[in-house]
C-alpha cells in the first residue's frame, strides 16, 4: 500500500527533512504522523538511542513533573493535530481508536518514549514535544555541510 507523504521541513540544500504521512490510505489507518526522512539526522539520532538516551529521557519523564507534563502536552497536541486534519472525513471506530488512542508515532503507554527519531520528527513537524527538543538542540549537526551532501550522494549513487 503506498501512502502519500508531504514534507513538512527540508534542509537548506532542498532535502526533506521530515515528512507528514496522510492518516488514512485505503481505509487503513497510519498512526505515525511525521518521518524522520533526512539520512545525517537519522544517523546522529541512532547514535544517541545507542548511547542510551531513550532510557535517559524516560527516566526523566518519570522524575521531573514539569517535563512529564509538557511530555504528555505533546502527546495531546499530536492527537489534536491528526483530528483537526481528519476533519469532515467519517472514521469507523476501529479507525479513530488506532489513530487517537495513541499519541506520537502511535506510542500507547504516553510515559514511554520509544524511538527518538519520532520524537524529533514530531517537534521538527510543528508540535512542543521536549523530548524532540532535547534531541534537537543536542545535535553535533543540523543539516550536511557544503562538502558532503548525503541526499545528492544517495541520488547520484540510485542513478548509476
Amino acid at each position: 500500500m503506498k501512502n502519500d507523504f508531504s514534507t513538512v521541513r527540508s534542509c537548506k540544500w532542498g532535502y526533506p527533512q521530515v515528512i507528514r504521512s496522510k492518516l488514512i490510505q485505503g481505509g487503513k489507518p497510519f498512526p505515525t504522523l511525521f518521518w524522520l526522512t533526512c539520512p545525517l539526522l537519522r544517523r546522529l539520532v541512532s547514535t544517541m538511542e545507542s548511547n542510551g538516551l531513550i532510557q535517559k529521557f524516560e527516566d526523566r519523564i518519570e522524575k521531573e513533573e514539569s517535563y512529564r507534563e509538557r511530555y504528555l502536552k505533546a502527546h495531546e497536541e499530536t492527537v489534536l493535530v491528526k483530528r483537526e486534519s481528519l476533519v469532515g472525513l467519517e472514521l469507523s471506530e476501529w479507525q479513530k481508536e488506532k489513530l487517537f488512542g495513541s499519541g506520537i508515532g502511535g506510542i500507547a503507554n504516553p510515559l514511554k518514549v520509544k524511538c527518538l527519531h519520532l520524537q524529533l520528527a514530531n517537534y521538527l513537524g510543528g508540535v512542543s514535544n521536549p523530548v524532540g527538543r532535547d534531541v534537537w538542540e543536542s545535535l553535533s549537526e543540523k543539516e550536511c555541510s557544503g562538502e558532503r551532501v548525503i541526499c545528492l550522494e544517495l541520488l547520484r549513487r540510485n542513478e548509476r
